[in-house]
């Protein structure tokens, strides 16, 4: 019967972790143009989104791409919010 209980309880627990959203560290941060004036700007990315998170996925995707050029800021330009979702941003590189 304990085995049961403590069987029930870790499934219940990992069900539980499983369903929640969790917003992962980025390494690129958000930022404003005027926040960025000190650094250089050398991508565009743009991103994609479909469904009841379209923008959130679209934002996510370009960032993942900064992040894989080594860019240490994202500065958005342009959301449009049609099927799909798509956002242009600017990708930073500022020396700290």
């Amino acid at each position: 019967m304990f085995r049961f209980v403590v069987g029930i309880l870790c499934l219940s627990f990992l069900a539980g972790c499983a369903t929640e959203d969790v917003e992962l560290y980025h390494r690129i941060n958000e930022a404003y143009d005027f926040e960025v004036t000190h650094c250089d700007s050398f991508a565009m990315v743009t991103g994609f989104g479909r469904g009841e998170n379209a923008l959130a996925d679209a934002r996510l995707s370009a960032i993942k791409q900064g992040e894989e050029l080594k860019g240490t800021h994202i500065v958005w330009l342009q959301s449009d919010l049609g099927e799909p979702t798509k956002v242009v941003a600017v990708i930073y590189k500022c020396l700290m």
